[in-house]
């Protein structure tokens, strides 16, 4: 091979080289919309990305919950519409935090789905589930909350 040969067979390598680095570090810095947020890193990453926030109002002692997270928020339908559109935020009614929350959102009890949208600088509410409800229930209220927010295109 002649050297305009090696030169180029060696810029190549550099460039592939470089542009899988360059993509496994975009990769690296996604979000991982799979996990459940605090609430104001989940506003902050919802703002960033142009999603819609899921507030899940939730108690450790309450049994309602405990059925949602078996049954429902863990179904692999749900997942995916909730990574795909949403960003979670996981609010503990059972910290201070979570009661100043709970009152500004007026939730009545757990579970609570409150769901925002980002408009004209403040967090508006688009949508609210208060309860216990089989998955497939949950799912279809779940996308007409998403497109009621525009997250559905």
């Amino acid at each position: 091979m002649s050297s305009w040969g090696t030169l180029a067979v060696y810029r190549m390598r550099k460039v592939y080289t470089l542009l899988l680095s360059a993509l496994l570090l975009w990769a690296w810095a996604l979000p991982d919309f799979g996990r459940w947020y605090p609430y104001p890193e989940a506003l902050a990453l919802a703002q960033a990305h142009g999603r819609m926030v899921m507030v899940y109002f939730h108690s450790e002692h309450c049994p309602y919950c405990q059925q949602m997270n078996t049954f429902v928020l863990s179904d692999p339908g749900v997942s995916r519409l909730l990574e795909a559109r949403f960003v979670v935020a996981s609010v503990s009614v059972d910290t201070p935090e979570g009661q100043e929350l709970a009152r500004r959102y007026r939730v009545p009890g757990t579970p609570t789905f409150v769901f925002l949208v980002p408009k004209a600088g403040a967090w508006e509410e688009v949508g609210r589930l208060f309860g216990s409800r089989p998955r497939a229930e949950f799912l279809k209220e779940l996308r007409q909350v998403c497109v009621k927010g525009g997250a559905c295109g």
